[in-house]
């Protein structure tokens, strides 16, 4: 999988029933965990690929490639529309 900045991207993580919650974001940043202290400080190994991801509320997430997926129409079609909604 190829994800670059300003990709749209679905972000998955964990929730408190054991399963995962998904969320479409945009990748802001992308860094490597190049050393000992960093790999300590983010609780990742070295060489570890990390994508800064903001949300659609402002807030962002640091996230290692594997919480990633690429945003697909099928991802999109399943989301609340308020518009839909209202009708």
């Amino acid at each position: 999988m190829k994800i670059d900045y300003g990709d749209e991207v679905v972000c998955r993580t964990p929730d408190e029933s054991g399963g995962s919650v998904a969320r479409q974001c945009s990748v802001v940043g992308i860094t490597t965990v190049q050393t000992a202290a960093q790999s300590i400080a983010l609780n990742h190994p070295i060489g570890t690929l990390l994508y800064t991801v903001e949300f659609g509320d402002g807030a962002d997430k640091l996230v290692p490639e594997q919480g990633l997926e690429q945003l697909t129409d099928d991802f999109i079609d399943r989301q609340p529309h308020p518009q839909r909604e209202a009708s």
